[in-house]
């Protein structure tokens, strides 16, 4: 799947602009490349809770370059049906988050 293709190639973007400041990222990214590869599609990355919090992190990173990255594969995990329903609650506070963090600059 293509979209898989663009998942890891992100979290390799979000591994490597997290190296020194958030090593927690770093580490989480990684570790979510490898969990990546082991699923076989949309259905197994929605029950698969580790990967939407990776990006839940990044958003929470405080970080410009990383809530970029974060929301964007957010996005692609949205529109592709591959978030669990439990997780949406999570995926709207961070949203609503980001967005007044960006307000305030």
């Amino acid at each position: 799947m293509a979209y898989m293709a663009a998942l890891e190639s992100d979290l390799r973007a979000l591994s490597a602009e997290a190296r020194r400041r958030y090593p927690a990222v770093k580490d989480a990214a990684e570790h979510a490349i490898l969990k990546l590869r082991s699923l076989s599609g949309s259905s197994e990355i929605a029950l698969n809770e580790d990967l939407v919090r990776i990006f839940l992190m990044a958003c929470d990173a405080r970080s410009v370059k990383l809530s970029v990255i974060g929301l964007s594969c957010l996005q692609k995990l949205i529109s592709h049906d591959a978030v669990a329903t439990s997780a949406l609650k999570d995926i709207l506070s961070t949203l609503k988050d980001v967005s007044l963090r960006l307000l305030m600059m």
